[in-house]
């Protein structure tokens, strides 16, 4: 049990799929980020089931999902979750991670997507190379990546989320920053080893070749506050989707619905509004 709902599950091939479901309405599906699990949604589960059908779940290996151990494809995994539930056309929310699942899911099955609310997103095909501004970030990434790696392959746990929190957490503090070392503390071997990513397998071309193909409501959040390469992602993200807002959010970091949790529910509630005002 989480907050009072039953985790369920659905077979993939190879394991199962925690999920919890709640509410009535107009469904969301909340992916989560690879530094997180489903937990990082404890807030607006709760609050958007007032109005939506809400069903939030583990990526694999996270949470309580089974880790692969054989090729798979994440997309294949929100089709099957989206089927399972029998949701029509829902509004995904994708975060880091979460965001790349997302929009190759959006390009995958594009008339099983009502809306994409992207946060900080990753996506297929990414290449700081043609991001401008992009590259000259790289190098601040990739020192405090590789001082994580080093701390955990040292067998010094608190030490490389301590340096994962100074690259993707500045911004969180009080019970959101202990939930957000929580969750990597108890999915380590998925953030520090990609123990289930390295199964994983896409079809097509990568989403950054293709995203003028995306019709679908899109808002795109990043907080100013995160790692300084993302803005500079989001940039080329939304001059590449037609018709995607993008939204600088101040003091928010890389879990920015944990940092600044009214920005979060004021731009999903705007891209809800637009999801059903395109609906035909």
């Amino acid at each position: 049990m989480t907050g009072g709902r039953a985790v369920e599950r659905f077979t993939v091939p190879g394991g199962t799929i925690a999920y919890e479901v709640a509410g009535e309405g107009d469904p969301i599906v909340l992916l989560h980020e690879g530094i997180a699990d489903r937990r990082m949604w404890d807030r607006e589960l709760p609050r958007l089931a007032r109005h939506h059908r809400v069903a939030r779940y583990d990526l694999r290996g996270f949470g309580g999902s089974s880790p692969a151990s054989a090729p798979f494809s994440p997309v294949r995994d929100l089709a099957g979750l989206i089927d399972h539930l029998e949701m029509e056309r829902p509004l995904i929310v994708g975060p880091s991670m979460g965001g790349k699942i997302a929009l190759d899911f959006a390009l995958a099955h594009p008339g099983k997507v009502g809306g994409l609310c992207l946060i900080a997103p990753g996506y297929s095909g990414m290449d700081y190379d043609h991001v401008p501004g992009g590259k000259a970030t790289f190098e601040r990434d990739e020192t405090l990546s590789r001082a994580a790696s080093e701390a955990w392959a040292a067998g010094e746990l608190e030490l490389a989320t301590e340096h994962l929190r100074q690259l993707w957490a500045t911004a969180l503090t009080g019970s959101s920053l202990e939930l957000f070392r929580t969750m990597v503390r108890e999915n380590a071997l998925e953030v520090f080893e990609d123990r289930s990513a390295r199964h994983e397998t896409r079809e097509g071309m990568p989403a950054a070749a293709r995203l003028g193909e995306i019709r679908t409501p899109t808002h795109i959040l990043v907080g100013d506050r995160d790692n300084p390469a993302m803005p500079h992602l989001a940039n080329f993200l939304a001059r590449g989707i037609p018709g995607a807002r993008l939204e600088m959010v101040a003091g928010a970091d890389h879990l920015l619905n944990l940092s600044r949790p009214d920005a979060f529910d004021s731009a999903l509630a705007n891209l809800v509004s637009r999801v059903r005002g395109s609906a035909p």
